[in-house]
């Protein structure tokens, strides 16, 4: 698992056990399309942050970079992946759904707002959660990673092997 693009690029990761990190070829296609909508970057928001292979591709790519994540190991994972690709980003130690009352309590604001749940949870109601909270910026993306075999009836959906992405926009 590496960086794929940006400053940081080819960073080997660590992963921790308890992570499903992103396939590559979602990575590539997600930040190839951001790249090109968001030339002036703004705020990535990465929920479950796992490995930091999505939010730390982001910082590296130029987003200011949030990264939600409650697993204490993946925490010290991250922290030490951010320090060895030299990126600046934010790691809130806060289980998802305590972060997101509170973030949108803070008026914070989110350019693009990335969730890639453990797959046996409830990944509909998690993303309606997400949408619902109001974090993402008029012209932002919420984006939601889940197996290509769920279908939600809103935004556009995406295919990436066993993967897909269904992107919302605001």
């Amino acid at each position: 698992m590496r960086i794929l693009g940006g400053k940081a690029k080819g960073v080997p990761l660590k992963v921790p056990a308890s992570a499903r990190p992103s396939p590559v070829r979602l990575r590539k296609a997600l930040f190839d399309y951001l790249r090109l909508r968001y030339p002036k970057r703004g705020r990535f928001l990465d929920l479950y942050a796992g490995s930091g292979a999505v939010g730390l591709e982001a910082a590296s790519e130029g987003f200011e970079a949030t990264l939600v994540e409650k697993d204490k190991e993946a925490i010290a994972l991250l922290r030490d992946n951010a320090k060895r690709a030299g990126l600046k980003v934010r790691i809130v130690p806060l289980p998802v759904e305590v972060f997101l009352p509170e973030a949108k309590a803070k008026g914070e604001r989110y350019t693009v707002a990335f969730m890639a749940p453990p797959y046996p949870m409830d990944l509909a109601a998690l993303f309606q959660a997400l949408l619902e909270s109001g974090l993402v910026e008029e012209g932002g993306l919420y984006i939601l990673q889940h197996p290509k075999d769920l279908h939600l009836p809103l935004g556009e959906r995406r295919v990436y092997g066993e993967n897909a992405l269904t992107l919302v926009e605001v």
